[in-house]
């Protein structure tokens, strides 16, 4: 064979490969796009379902909420306490896969203010005590002495891991106790060196500010304890699903996976130390922020009790479920504020058009005209208005209040509310008090 064949030869490969190469790549393209759209599609999946469900799931708690209220013989109000147990243990599955599907989306946004750990533990505690009586087992706390009474962080994503890790303690556990202990980690104590694996890789202690304390909980039990083997697979997402042991019990197998991605989120790590039939301890490590009293002070003043000589507001309902409408309207009007209603966002309009509202509490997703763009229309009215205004009648003007009332819960859903012109943003379900207090809020403002 001549050079010139060999060339060309060569060069034939050459473009061979150059084409195999460029095959792949646009195979990988597509494979990372359907992934996308898969991704996308899940996403919109389960937006679609927490509204689906949460509209509901707001008109039972609701009213349950107004029943309480009524005078009511003990088997009736035992009844209505089964029906409150049952709904807040679908509104837990609800809340696991949203978070889920939050955190996958990289959605999920940590807030950043003043607690007391003491405080929030006390609530734990106080949460599941009734639980842990109802099986005969003690549910107790430790926090040392070295633990800051103020830290900054999120404190409610702090009692969800706390939650799920001591609600699952209690459920295999049978006879005993399950304790929640909170201790710090110092690099300058004796024995560091075997709690020296329970740090974050991503922590370096030689940067570690003043402020800064490493926290580590350990939640007790002296359960049924894990198999090495079941342990491997513990926090993986529907872990339950693979497990014969678990499988007698209630749970979505979610709640572990989501406390552990939480747990990174918030700068820290999780394990479990157990052995089958000696109980188990899930520990969690966090690097915080210690906060001072003057801090927390200024966030109890913040959290002001609602006052039954706030103003009392003309009020526009928007909302097309017949249930809610009932719930939201006589939540309302037992404070003596006057409620008018409209079943969509084109009578909205018509209303607002004739009459002047304080506040709006606008749905989003309704028949004939979303909650979105009536909103945006709403502001484009208060504009024309605005234009024809004199300086005086401007500077007077004080554009509606809006707020969202939705069971999308997403935080892009919060945002494009925001985008729509909306004020506030209040998620499906709430209870009586926490829509009096959101409107309270524009009352005395």
């Amino acid at each position: 064979m001549s050079i010139g064949d060999s060339q060309m030869e060569l060069t034939s490969r050459i473009r061979e490969l150059e084409r195999q190469v460029s095959l792949l790549e646009e195979e990988l393209l597509d494979a990372r796009q359907e992934s996308l759209d898969a991704n996308r599609k899940k996403t919109m999946f389960l937006a679609n379902m927490s509204h689906e469900i949460r509209t509901p799931m707001n008109s039972i708690l609701g009213i349950y909420g107004l029943l309480q209220q009524t005078s009511l013989s003990d088997e009736q109000r035992e009844f209505l306490e089964i029906i409150h147990i049952a709904s807040q243990n679908l509104l837990i599955i609800i809340n696991d896969i949203l978070d889920l599907s939050k955190i996958e989306a990289g959605q999920l946004k940590l807030e950043s203010q003043p607690y007391s750990l003491r405080e929030e533990i006390q609530q734990v505690i106080k949460l599941l005590s009734l639980k842990a009586k109802g099986k005969g087992i003690e549910l107790c706390s430790r926090i040392d002495a070295t633990v800051p009474s103020c830290v900054i962080g999120d404190p409610v994503r702090l009692k969800q891991i706390l939650i799920n890790l001591a609600n699952n303690a209690i459920k295999y556990t049978n006879e005993g106790e399950v304790q929640i202990a909170i201790d710090v980690i110092d690099p300058k104590f004796p024995d560091f060196g075997q709690l020296k694996e329970f740090i974050p890789e991503w922590i370096n202690l030689d940067e570690l500010k003043s402020e800064e304390r490493i926290l580590k909980f350990d939640v007790i039990d002296t359960g049924v304890g894990i198999s090495e083997e079941d342990q491997e697979t513990l926090f993986y997402e529907f872990a339950q699903l693979e497990n014969p042991l678990v499988r007698q019990f209630e749970g979505t197998g979610l709640g572990l996976s989501i406390s552990r991605n939480l747990t990174r989120l918030m700068k820290g790590k999780m394990g479990v130390i157990s052995k089958q039939g000696e109980g188990s301890t899930f520990w969690f490590t966090l690097l915080v922020e210690a906060g001072n009293e003057a801090q927390l002070q200024k966030v109890r003043e913040t959290l002001t009790p609602r006052s039954s000589e706030s103003k009392k507001l003309k009020v526009l309902l928007v909302e097309d479920n017949l249930l809610n409408q009932k719930f939201a309207m006589t939540t309302m009007r037992r404070e003596g504020h006057q409620v008018d209603l409209a079943e969509n966002g084109k009578i909205a309009l018509e209303k607002f058009r004739e009459t002047h509202y304080d506040l709006i509490l606008m749905d989003i997703a309704m028949p004939v005209m979303d909650g979105m763009e009536a909103s945006r229309m709403i502001r484009r009215i208060e504009l024309e208005k605005l234009k024809k205004m004199t300086r005086q009648e401007a500077e007077a003007f004080s554009p509606v209040k809006i707020i969202a009332i939705t069971a999308h819960i997403m935080m892009a859903d919060k945002e494009k509310c925001i985008l729509a012109g909306m004020d506030d943003f209040l998620a499906k379900p709430y209870r009586p008090n926490d829509l009096l207090q959101l409107v309270d809020g524009f009352a005395i403002s």
